[in-house]
């Protein structure tokens, strides 16, 4: 499947390049994107372009935290009428209920979950497309661009309890530090803000009711346009559910209100089945942890399931023709990799 994000994705984007000394037009046509396309906020371009051009841009201009940067120059207004209606709804929690509801018309090839807590709520990103590009950047932008949300809802002087990043600790985190306003923890699980729940309650300033609802009815009438895909939306549940600890068929089935027979028939006329799907979403994840992280092999092996370590590296080597250990080394050092390595990896 072909992932989407509107052309308001990359809001700032040239600006933060050119600040910095770089050619944005050359970096956006490196990541085989054309610049006038953009022009257009609702223009929908490929997500790996988009993920690209960010990498692109932060190598170009040595700023190994553009992502961050730009998330300085993106806000609530990027996400046109879903920004909208949140700035519209009656409370923080309906505010954001609406953005996770909508957020797939803005991008399709990411998704955003809300899980709320006793005293703690955690907001958390991820990205969904397969065999992406080095995604530490978005994880940048999009744990800025979330903390911006947050404080454009609440009040300016708001910050989250903490912000767990899953990239590995940059050599200066103090441009973490100064934007979030709170600890800030790498080489995590996933990407996650947390903040008080009872901050979900507090009613948004000058909303207006009526304009809410408004805006949703074109959301609701947006999203009828919008193409569905069973497969994909399988594939997302089980993002969700993985995070959980429950992917079984069984689970997945009630997650979306239909049998596990009924799901797999579904799947079998889409040409997939459950299993295929799993295995899928296993590997991307597996894949972006060891690209992105330095997250431990058995951690991993439970977040995407696996019952032990072995369970969960015979399964990548036969995907990827080497151990998560040599095709995480592989990633790292390239080129570079002692022939030992490349020589035990296709043993």
């Amino acid at each position: 499947m072909l992932y989407f994000v509107r052309s308001a994705g990359y809001n700032g984007y040239q600006a933060l390049v050119t600040e910095l000394g770089g050619d944005p037009e050359a970096c956006l046509r490196a990541a085989g994107v054309d610049p006038d396309s953009l022009a257009n906020p609702d223009h929908l371009t490929p997500y790996r372009n988009f993920l690209e051009a960010l990498n692109i841009a932060a190598e170009a201009t040595a700023t190994p935290h553009f992502g961050l940067l730009l998330s300085r120059k993106q806000s609530l207004s990027m996400l046109g009428a879903i920004g909208f209606a949140m700035m519209e709804a009656p409370t923080i929690r309906e505010a954001m209920e609406n953005m996770h509801r909508f957020f797939h018309l803005h991008i399709t090839g990411a998704q955003i979950s809300l899980n709320v807590g006793l005293n703690v709520a955690n907001w958390s990103f991820e990205v969904l497309l397969d065999n992406a590009p080095p995604i530490v950047q978005q994880l940048d932008l999009a744990a800025g661009v979330g903390v911006n949300i947050m404080r454009q809802l609440v009040d300016y002087s708001w910050s989250p309890a903490s912000v767990h990043m899953q990239r590995s600790r940059p050599a200066d985190d103090r441009p973490y530090k100064q934007l979030f306003r709170t600890q800030v923890l790498f080489g995590q699980d996933e990407g996650v803000i947390t903040f008080d729940r009872r901050i979900l309650d507090r009613p948004i300033e000058n909303a207006n009711q009526q304009l809410f609802g408004i805006l949703n009815d074109y959301l609701k009438h947006q999203e009828q346009k919008a193409p569905t895909d069973f497969v994909s939306l399988v594939r997302e549940t089980i993002v969700c559910a993985l995070h959980e600890g429950s992917h079984s068929v069984e689970a997945i089935g009630h997650r979306l209100a239909m049998s596990p027979r009924t799901l797999q028939r579904r799947l079998n006329a889409h040409g997939s089945s459950f299993k295929k799907i799993l295995a899928e979403v296993r590997n991307n994840i597996a894949q972006q942890y060891l690209m992105n992280t330095s997250v431990p092999l058995t951690r991993i092996a439970v977040l995407l399931g696996y019952s032990e370590l072995a369970a969960f590296s015979r399964s990548f080597r036969r995907e990827f023709g080497s151990s998560p250990k040599d095709w995480r080394e592989q990633q790292k050092y390239g080129a570079e990799l002692p022939a030992r390595i490349l020589t035990r990896a296709v043993d």
